[in-house]
C-alpha cells in the first residue's frame, strides 16, 4: 500500500497529453490521455499484458456440474439369497476386472455351500458396503465397482433461453478448481426431457474422457457448452476489461511504458475470452493485471487539475 501511495504522488508529474475532452466513468475522465510509468512504477503496480488474439470462439453457456461414473459402467454386486458376509476380498479404490472376485458369503439356508461374488464390469472399487460378518439379503448391494475410463459431467440448467439452443453432440469443456490451468474437452451426451414434474431444473451429460484416472467421481466444477459453431474473433481475457454495460474499456500499451486507455464494443463471451468487435486490433497489448489502478492513475494526471486547454 505504501508503494501504491507513493505512486499516487509522482504521477502528478506525467503528462495525460493535450487536447483531450472529459467525461465522467467511475468517476475519472472518460476519455483521459495515455499514462506513462517508469519502470519501477510499473512494477509497483504489478502490471502485466498480454497480447489480443484471433481465435475460434463460440457462445456458450457454464452451469455448475459434478463427475459421475456414467450408468452403464457402473457394477453393483449382491447375492440372489439372503447370507451372511465371510470375507471381504477388494478394498476402496482397488481395481478390478470383470470376473473378479470381490466378497466370499454363505446363504443362510443349512447345508448351502459357500460362494464368491465377482464382479460385473472392469473398474475401480467406488463403495464397499459390507464386513465380515454382515447379514444382508438380495436387495443388498455389498460392492460397487465403476469404469472411471470415460465420466459424465452431469450439470443442471433450469428453464432459459439457451436451453433451447443445447443440442446433443455439442462441444463441451469441464473446469475444475483441483486443476485451475486446465480445460477438459469433452461431448454433450445427454439431455433430460423435463418429465419429473417436482424437478424444476433440466440435467445435461457430458461425456469426459479419463483415460489416466485423475478425474474423479465427484468432483465439481463448471461444465461449459458451445450454443453455436465457433467463428475466429479478435478476443482478450476477461479480466482486461473494466467498466459498466455499454461503457467498456481497456488500457493498451502503446509504446513502452505507455498506457492508452480504449473503449470497446464487447461480443462474444466463453469462459475467460471477450469478443471484442471495436476498440483493440489483434497483437496489440492489453493490460489484464493492474488496470483497475491505471484507471485512477489516469485520473490524477496533471491536465485534470492545473488548467490544460480543452476543445468542446
Amino acid at each position: 500500500m505504501k508503494q501504491i501511495f507513493i505512486l499516487l504522488l509522482t504521477i502528478h508529474s506525467l503528462s495525460a497529453g493535450p487536447g483531450h475532452d472529459h467525461g465522467h466513468d467511475m468517476g475519472i475522465s472518460a476519455h483521459a490521455g495515455p499514462v506513462t510509468l517508469s519502470k519501477s512504477q510499473r512494477q509497483n503496480l504489478g502490471l502485466q499484458t498480454t497480447k489480443a488474439a484471433i481465435v475460434d470462439l463460440a457462445p456458450s453457456v457454464e452451469i455448475p456440474a459434478i463427475l459421475v461414473v456414467p450408468p452403464e459402467k457402473h457394477g453393483s454386486v449382491s447375492a440372489p439369497f439372503a447370507g451372511r458376509v465371510l470375507e471381504v476380498l477388494v478394498k476402496l479404490g482397488q481395481h478390478v476386472q470383470s470376473g473378479d472376485p470381490v466378497v466370499r458369503v454363505t446363504p443362510l439356508a443349512l447345508g448351502s455351500p459357500a460362494q464368491t461374488l465377482s464382479s460385473p464390469v472392469s473398474g475401480h472399487v467406488i463403495r464397499q458396503n459390507t464386513m465380515p460378518g454382515l447379514a444382508f439379503t438380495p436387495e443388498t448391494s455389498l460392492v460397487e465397482v465403476g469404469d472411471d475410463s470415460q465420466l459424465l459431467a452431469q450439470g443442471l440448467i433450469f428453464q432459459s433461453p439457451e436451453l433451447n439452443k443445447i443440442q446433443i453432440g455439442a462441444p463441451a469443456a469441464l473446469l475444475l478448481d483441483v486443476f485451475p490451468e486446465e480445460n477438459f474437452p469433452g461431448i454433450l451426451q445427454r439431455l433430460d426431457t423435463g418429465h419429473a414434474a417436482e424437478d424444476p431444473g433440466f440435467h445435461l451429460y457430458a461425456a469426459i474422457p479419463n483415460p489416466t484416472h485423475r478425474l474423479r467421481p465427484n468432483f465439481r466444477g463448471i461444465l461449459r457448452i458451445a450454443l453455436e459453431d465457433p467463428l475466429p474473433v479478435v478476443a482478450v481475457p476477461r479480466r482486461a476489461i473494466l467498466g459498466s454495460l455499454g461503457n467498456l474499456f481497456v488500457f493498451v500499451e502503446s509504446s513502452d511504458g505507455v498506457f492508452e486507455k480504449r473503449e470497446i464494443v464487447a461480443g462474444i463471451r466463453s469462459g475467460d475470452l471477450v469478443e471484442i468487435i471495436e476498440g483493440v486490433l489483434p497483437e496489440d497489448h492489453v493490460v489484464t493485471v493492474g488496470n483497475y489502478q491505471l484507471q485512477f492513475l489516469g485520473a490524477e494526471s496533471p491536465s485534470a487539475e492545473e488548467g490544460h486547454s480543452h476543445s468542446h
